[in-house]
């Protein structure tokens, strides 16, 4: 299913390489952060812990052996992996009118006003359209728009390709049922949509920026699953408590992304990227796409880790944390993620 809405998202085969060619999506707000092909890389130290220790409400993870509650869920999350399928409920329904409005999206010479019409007749996306259109991760300007027309050409094609993609992907980090998923539900969604983000931004001139914004969107994936099996498997307010649960959980929850990722029939180039992240003690080289992904998902984590107070907000501090590595270019992207969460909050005020 999901290689024919790549399909219409792109107007291509899924590929099988990475392309470098260069999108500039017009009205879209672009950040120039230079295409120097670096291959130093950056370490996280304890970073993805922390933030698994923010999305799960645990004050620390201590050298004990998992329990109980702890083997339960690793053993459900193997049974999940070894599996030749998905869980239908783990799957959300695509909007219906989704289908027609990919297919037009293929036509250049689609007007805004077609698919002003199109977008009308599904409640959802209108809402989106519009909250997109006026976020600052699309468009910077002091006038609010409330039209559904002009949303719709304030954002163009790849304004739209993306905003789609929110669509299908945000329903599955709807996990607010459930003690970790009342925990997540804020965390997770935030991040993976800064990490689509960083991710289009680092690969702009390298990658193709769409490719990268789906690796950014789907990493935390396997993460969602995995907050539903602990909901279901809690049943005396257990919380994990182990370095080793923390460890093993990373690397099925990387490998059940990939897993999803495969079962929708993602771009190759996506699961590439996706699989890069599995090997928890690797990092892997910044000038392939899995490199990219591995920094733009530090960046995201560091800028959510400062926003919640866990982390200081001083970038010297959090480069020397990750080995006095981070090149002006990330440095550029991190300045953007904070300028958007910036904007954001005075919207919301």
């Amino acid at each position: 299913m999901w290689k024919a809405l790549i399909r219409f998202f792109t107007g291509r085969k899924p590929p099988e390489s990475p392309e470098l060619t260069s999108q500039h999506p017009a009205q879209i707000v672009e950040v120039s952060l230079g295409i120097e092909q670096e291959k130093t890389q950056i370490t996280d130290f304890d970073l993805d812990e922390t933030f698994i220790r923010l999305v799960l409400g645990v004050d620390a993870f201590t050298d004990v052996k998992p329990g109980r509650f702890e083997q339960a869920v690793l053993k459900q999350l193997d049974e999940l992996l070894a599996s030749t399928g998905l869980n239908e409920k783990m799957l959300p329904r695509l909007p219906a009118v989704v289908p027609q409005l990919l297919s037009s999206l293929k036509n250049d010479d689609t007007s805004g006003k077609y698919l002003a019409e199109q977008i009308g007749h599904d409640p959802v996306l209108v809402g989106e359209v519009i909250r997109l259109a006026n976020s600052p991760f699309y468009y910077q300007t002091n006038q609010k728009i409330n039209s559904l027309q002009r949303a719709v050409v304030m954002l163009g094609q790849s304004g739209l390709k993306r905003l789609i993609a929110n669509v299908v992907m945000k329903p599955i980090f709807n996990v607010q049922d459930g003690y970790f998923g009342h925990l997540a539900k804020n965390h997770l969604w935030s991040q993976s949509e800064y990490c689509a983000y960083a991710c289009s931004l680092l690969a702009k001139n390298r990658y193709d920026p769409f490719d990268a914004y789906l690796a950014g969107i789907a990493v935390n994936i396997g993460m969602i699953v995995t907050i539903r099996t602990m909901d279901q498997l809690r049943k005396h307010r257990e919380v994990p408590e182990s370095t080793t649960f923390y460890k093993m959980l990373s690397v099925k929850t990387r490998k059940l992304s990939v897993q999803i990722a495969e079962n929708w029939r993602f771009p190759t180039t996506v699961l590439d990227a996706l699989q890069d992240q599995i090997d928890v003690d690797h990092q892997p080289d910044l000038s392939t796409l899995g490199g990219i992904l591995y920094a733009a998902n530090c960046l995201s984590q560091l800028h959510i880790l400062v926003k919640e107070g866990r982390i200081e907000d001083d970038i010297d501090s959090l480069n020397d944390r990750l080995g006095g590595q981070l090149t002006d270019r990330y440095f550029r992207c991190y300045a953007e993620l904070k300028r958007i969460s910036k904007a954001n909050t005075k919207n919301v005020q």
